[in-house]
């Protein structure tokens, strides 16, 4: 009998995916509790993995819908847009602040399109 292997990024017990979430949310200072992941006494939403991968939910959804994405990395990566921008896609300016381990195929696909501001030195006088 073959048994079936699990994608790396899918966890096969609670303590390993509450670990990894609890991994990532550190990176951004964010507070893990029972009910969900919090930054500044302000719930973000929360982050979970089944069967089916990992998914996230926001806070401000009322619905509680589950998004799904990719990785754990990303699951937090959302909740911490949920403050930061109104929107749920990140500035040009945001992506170029993170660090590339930290960006996703999607961002990588979002900053093929960044065009830079060429800024004129020859008007700054001394």
């Amino acid at each position: 009998m073959v048994q079936e292997q699990l994608p790396e990024e899918v966890c096969s017990t609670g303590n390993e995916i509450m670990a990894q979430i609890f991994k990532e949310c550190e990176k951004y200072g964010f507070e893990m509790l029972d009910d969900g992941i919090y930054q500044n006494d302000q719930k973000l939403g929360e982050v979970g993995c089944t069967d089916l991968g990992w998914w996230f939910t926001r806070a401000a959804d009322e619905t509680q819908q589950r998004i799904p994405c990719d990785s754990v990395l990303d699951a937090v990566w959302w909740l911490s847009m949920v403050e930061t921008s109104p929107s749920i896609e990140p500035t040009f300016e945001e992506l170029l602040d993170r660090p590339f381990e930290m960006l996703t195929s999607l961002d990588w696909e979002l900053l093929r399109e960044y065009t830079p501001v060429a800024e004129s030195w020859e008007l700054v006088t001394a």
